[in-house]
C-alpha cells in the first residue's frame, strides 16, 4: 500500500467533500486548476482573472486553499488570485513531501510560476505557507514584488511549550488532535466554520512533524523586495516580536503590523494588506 497523508481513505473523501462543498457553496466565480510539476500534480484556485497584477496565496500546514476563500473575494477585486494547494498538504494536490532542508519547495513553486507564465508576483504566506513563501523568495528575488509573512515559520524556533502540550496531546487519539487546535486558537475568537475546517482536518490528516527548518542571516538577506509581517500578540506557537525583531535588524524595506486581539490564526485580513500591496516601492 503506498503510503499516504491521509489517516484513511474515508478521512481523505471527507476533506475532499468538504473542500469541493466549500466551491461549491462560495459565491466566487472561481476557477480550478491542475499542473503537472516534477513533484507530482498541483491542484490551485483562481479568481480575478482579468486582472494582469497576481496575488500568491500559500496557506498552512495542516490546511489546503479553500482556507482563503473569503479573502479571496476580497483581493480578487484588484488582483488575478492564485491559491495554491501546497503539495503534501491536506489539498488536492500530490502527496509528495520535498525536504525541508533543501530548495525543492522554491523549485516546486517556480515550475508553476514558468507553466503559468508568471514573471512577477505578490506572495502572501501564513505560517508554514510564509515558509515557503521565505524559501521561494530567497532562492528566487526576482520574481517576487512584495513579499507578506503572516506569522512565519522559519524565522524564530516554534515555542518549546507549544511543542511539549502538543506531543503529549497527540498521545491522546482523536480527543487529543482537538485539544491541539483549541491550544492553536488559544483565546483568540475566530468563526466556528473556521474551527469545524480545523478539526476536520486535524481528526483526519497526518500533520507533518519534523525538525524545523530557521533560515539564516544570509538567507534573510536576500530579500530585496518590500516585505509585510503581520503577526498577533495572542500567538501561542511563535513569538510576534522576537519575528519582528529579528526581520526588522536584516530587511532594509520592511513594515510591521502587530494585532493584539489575534493569535495564530490570522484570517481576514486584506483591509489591512491592501495598502501594502498597493503602495508605491521606496
Amino acid at each position: 500500500m503506498n503510503k499516504t497523508v491521509f489517516k484513511s481513505p474515508e478521512g481523505k473523501n471527507k476533506i475532499i467533500r468538504a473542500y469541493d462543498d466549500a466551491i461549491t457553496n462560495s459565491s466566487l466565480n472561481l476557477k480550478t486548476n491542475v499542473l503537472k510539476t516534477t513533484f507530482g500534480d498541483t491542484h490551485f484556485l483562481e479568481a480575478g482573472s482579468q486582472h494582469q497584477e497576481i496575488v500568491i496565496l500559500l496557506h498552512g500546514a495542516s490546511s489546503n486553499a479553500t482556507s482563503w476563500l473569503s479573502d479571496i473575494a476580497e483581493y480578487s477585486k484588484q488582483y488575478k488570485v492564485i491559491a495554491i494547494d501546497i503539495i503534501g498538504e491536506a489539498g488536492k494536490s500530490a502527496e509528495t513531501r520535498p525536504s525541508y532542508e533543501t530548495i525543492d519547495f522554491a523549485e516546486w513553486l517556480k515550475e508553476i510560476f514558468d507553466r503559468l507564465n508568471i514573471s512577477k508576483a505578490k506572495i502572501i504566506g501564513l505560517s508554514q505557507g510564509g515558509w515557503l513563501a521565505l524559501r521561494f523568495a530567497i532562492s528566487f528575488p526576482e520574481l517576487v514584488d512584495r513579499l507578506i509573512l503572516l506569522t512565519p515559520a522559519g524565522v524564530v524556533p516554534t515555542k518549546s511549550k507549544f511543542i511539549i502540550k502538543a506531543l503529549l496531546y497527540s498521545l491522546l487519539g482523536a480527543t487529543g488532535r482537538i485539544k491541539i487546535n483549541r491550544l492553536v486558537l488559544g483565546s483568540q475568537r475566530v468563526e466556528q466554520r473556521i474551527v469545524a475546517f480545523m478539526d476536520l482536518i486535524q481528526t483526519n490528516f497526518n500533520a507533518r512533524i519534523e525538525k524545523e527548518y530557521i533560515f539564516s542571516d544570509d538567507e534573510l538577506s536576500r530579500l530585496t523586495m518590500p516585505v509585510l509581517f503581520i503577526g498577533g500578540e495572542q500567538d501561542v506557537i511563535r513569538s510576534t516580536q522576537e519575528i519582528a525583531a529579528r526581520l526588522q535588524n536584516i530587511i532594509e524595506d520592511f513594515t510591521i503590523i502587530t494585532i493584539p486581539e489575534m493569535g495564530h490564526v490570522l484570517a481576514g485580513l486584506a483591509p489591512r494588506i491592501f495598502p501594502f500591496l498597493n503602495k508605491t516601492k521606496r
